[in-house]
């Protein structure tokens, strides 16, 4: 009796592993993400398909808030964003843009400081 329960437990317990294993694998979001350093700066460019798109984010930590930074963001050599952002009381500055994913497939954010040398990334999905 204390066999057939273990085995019970056991074939739900694997049945449960693979459900969610599957429903993570095909409900998973494509997402691609580039993460890197530039002076004191740190940022995060990420493109994620949305619903009729493709939502471009870019995040930008500083070495302080109230930081006025110009930002532009290209999609395949196009201008899709261009802003002035201040950083936040976290030092930080966050842009996001959807652009349609019919646009092409190669994004650029670059920020730049008031009085600096400006930060670049580009990531390719």
């Amino acid at each position: 009796m204390k066999k057939a329960v273990l085995a019970g437990i056991v074939a739900v317990v694997v049945l449960v592993v693979a459900v969610g294993g599957a429903w993570w694998a095909l409900s998973g979001d494509d997402e691609s993400t580039l993460r890197g350093a530039c002076g004191s700066a740190t940022y995060e460019l990420s493109a994620e398909d949305e619903e009729g798109g493709v939502e471009v984010t870019f995040e930008v930590r500083s070495a302080a808030p109230a930081e006025t930074w110009q930002v532009v963001i290209t999609q395949d050599g196009t201008e899709v964003y261009s802003g002035t952002r201040q950083t936040d009381e976290d030092a930080e500055l966050d842009v996001d843009v959807t652009v349609s994913a019919k646009d092409g497939s190669s994004f650029t954010a670059t920020a730049t400081p008031q009085d600096g040398e400006p930060c670049t990334a580009s990531l390719d999905r």
